[in-house]
């Protein structure tokens, strides 16, 4: 018996969430946020609900693999971005997906509205094979308790990164950023001469609000 292994393309519906009121007028920030692995877009956008409506339009984009989480016998159908199998292909997929939403609201916005990519655990990786695939136009990327991958090389982006500004934010109780953890993020953002700002808040593995709106107020309006 002869076993053969194939794929093909196929169209797919994506979805994601928006909060806010999209005006070219009043609007001086468009974020695009990307959950971490097992959540949802419509759980991550309500992370942005202190943000003012009229001045913010944030997007939250939704992983193209959906699944159950099995936690307390909820079966929650939950998301993620990518797996190791045929993870070339779910990059392309997700990548590409990500542009589309970015040429959708991005493209043609007033030249003063700042743009804003935040990732959160595995949307962090997500988030930055995204910029190293397509190099979308940004003013600020940030990194909330999550990975820069090291398998993708950015040293040829340094006149690219050279106006944006780049944040790596992770929690004091962080059980997957520990000490040893960040030590290898350091690692790789060296290796790469990556200019990010990283700073430690109180908390543990999550986006945590308030820490958040901290963030915007320091660093973001």
């Amino acid at each position: 018996m002869s076993i053969n292994h194939y794929s093909v393309p196929v169209t797919k519906t994506a979805h994601y969430s928006t909060y806010g009121n999209l005006n070219k007028k009043t609007t001086k920030y468009i974020w695009i946020s990307m959950h971490g692995y097992g959540q949802l877009a419509s759980r991550m956008i309500k992370k942005f609900d202190f943000l003012d409506p009229d001045e913010h339009f944030v997007i939250a984009a939704e992983g193209l693999n959906r699944f159950y989480w099995d936690g307390k016998g909820d079966r929650r159908p939950v998301a993620c971005w990518m797996t190791s199998e045929n993870r070339y292909d779910e990059i392309e997929n997700f990548t590409t997906y990500l542009q589309s939403i970015y040429d959708r609201y991005c493209r043609h916005v007033n030249q003063k509205t700042k743009i804003i990519f935040l990732g959160f655990s595995q949307g962090c990786a997500t988030m930055w094979r995204w910029i190293h695939s397509h190099q979308p136009n940004y003013d600020i990327a940030i990194n909330w308790a999550g990975w820069v991958p090291e398998d993708i090389s950015y040293k040829h982006l340094k006149g690219y990164f050279a106006d944006k500004q780049h944040y790596l934010l992770y929690g004091s109780e962080d059980h997957f950023i520990t000490e040893k953890a960040l030590e290898e993020i350091k690692s790789v953002i060296e290796q790469n001469q990556l200019d990010i700002d990283i700073q430690q808040f109180n908390g543990g593995h999550k986006i945590v609000q308030s820490e958040l709106e901290k963030f915007c107020i320091a660093c973001v309006l």
